[in-house]
C-alpha cells in the first residue's frame, strides 16, 4: 500500500509552481526568478513536513514502526522481547498475537505460549495428540544456540510455562523435539545450462527451511533444478514424496546432483 506522504521535493516544487501560474497567469516561474525561489523555499518546508508525517504514519502500524515504537506496540498487548530475540522475530510474535488473539487455550495459544520462552524459534501445536484432554507441542530452538533441535532444559522450560497458562481442562501436555528425518537426494540433470553445484546448494537450503510436518514433494526438487538452468531432472532418491508426521522434521542428508 502506497504511503500518501511519500512526496519528492521536485513533485512538491512543481505543484507550487503550477499553483503560482494558475493564480497569477503569465508569471515567470523559470529558475532564478523570485517566483521560483519563493516556491523552492515553500517546497523545502513542505517536504520536511511530508517526511515527518510519513514517519508518523509508519509508527502507527507495528510492521512499519521503528524499534522503540515496535516494542511499545508490544507493551500495549503485554508482550516483551525475549533475550536474543530480533526485531523481526518480535514483530512475528506481535502480529501473531494481534491476528490470532488469546482464545481460552486453543492451538494458537499454545504456539504463542511456547514462543514466549527465550530460545524458542517456532512452535507447532498438535491438539488431542494423545487423545481427549491432551495437547502436544513440537518446538524448534533458535539456530544461534547451535542446533534447531531443542535441548532437554529448553523443553522443560516451555512445558513449565505452558502448564502455568493452559486451561485446567487439559489433563496432559507434552513439549517435544521433532524426530529428524535425514533425507538424501540423488538427482541427474541434463541440458547445456545445468548447474549441479548450485542445484545441490539450493536443495540443501530448501530442506533446511522445512518445518515439522512438512512434506517433501519431488516436483519441488525438479522445479529447483529447472530454475537453475537444467532442461530436465531425474530423481532416483527419494523414490516418492516423503510425508512427515507433525512430529517429524525433514532435513538434508547427502545431496548428490550430477
Amino acid at each position: 500500500m502506497n504511503n500518501p506522504f511519500q512526496m519528492s521535493l521536485d513533485d512538491i516544487l512543481n505543484a507550487i509552481l503550477i499553483d503560482f501560474q494558475n493564480t497569477n497567469p503569465g508569471v515567470d516561474t523559470s529558475k532564478a526568478t523570485l517566483a521560483f525561489m519563493k516556491a523552492a523555499g515553500y517546497a523545502g518546508a513542505l517536504w520536511g513536513l511530508y517526511k515527518y508525517q510519513e514517519w508518523i504514519s509508519n509508527q502507527i502500524f507495528p510492521d512499519s514502526a521503528d524499534e522503540p515504537q515496535l516494542y511499545h506496540h508490544g507493551w500495549v498487548y503485554g508482550l516483551t522481547p525475549n533475550a536474543g530475540e530480533t526485531d523481526a522475530q518480535f514483530l512475528g510474535r506481535l502480529l501473531s498475537y494481534i491476528q490470532q488473539p488469546p482464545a481460552g487455550g486453543n492451538q494458537y495459544d499454545y504456539v504463542k505460549w511456547a514462543k514466549s520462552v527465550a530460545g524458542v524459534a517456532s512452535a507447532y501445536c498438535v491438539p488431542l495428540g494423545q487423545g481427549l484432554g491432551t495437547v502436544d507441542v513440537v518446538i524448534l530452538a533458535e539456530p544461534s544456540s547451535g542446533s534447531i533441535i531443542p535441548t532437554a532444559p529448553l523443553l522443560a522450560a516451555v512445558l513449565a510455562y505452558i502448564n502455568q497458562m493452559c486451561p485446567t481442562s487439559v489433563q496432559y501436555t507434552r513439549v517435544l523435539a521433532p524426530t529428524v528425518i535425514t533425507q538424501a537426494v540423488t538427482m541427474a540433470t541434463s541440458g547445456p545450462n545445468k548447474d549441479p553445484a548450485q542445484t545441490a546448494t539450493d536443495i540443501t537450503n530448501y530442506l533446511n527451511s522445512f518445518v515439522p510436518g512438512q512434506t517433501l514433494y519431488l516436483s519441488q526438487l525438479t522445479a529447483i533444478a529447472l530454475q537453475d538452468g537444467a532442461q530436465d531432472a531425474e530423481i532416483s532418491v527419494p523414490a516418492a514424496n516423503v510425508v512427515a508426521t507433525p512430529y517429524q522434521l525433514i532435513q538434508p542428508g547427502i545431496i548428490t546432483v550430477t
